[in-house]
């Protein structure tokens, strides 16, 4: 897990949650979170905005994955997207 990724939305859920950062970890759901389907909606959007990326629709659920789901489908993301572009440098 890249760190620095994982602090990132975990600064994005938090303050989507209004909940104090120290207090959202990566085994948490939106829902334990009360973050309701809206809310959700939002936060995916600001994380996709953050990263440059869009999620899959599968990847993109409103709070019944912990946030260590949502973390690794952001990798995911952020590795097919630059997946690319890494291998045109190295060819």
């Amino acid at each position: 897990m890249n760190t620095d990724v994982a602090s990132r939305i975990l600064d994005i859920v938090a303050r989507q949650s209004g909940k104090d950062r120290a207090v959202v970890t990566t085994g948490m759901t939106l829902k334990e979170l009360e973050i309701d389907s809206l809310e959700a909606i939002e936060t995916v959007f600001e994380i996709e905005e953050a990263f440059g990326i869009q999620l899959a629709d599968d990847q993109n659920r409103t709070g019944t994955d912990t946030l260590q789901d949502l973390i690794a489908a952001v990798e995911a993301a952020l590795a097919h997207r630059d997946g690319p572009a890494n291998s045109a440098h190295a060819a």
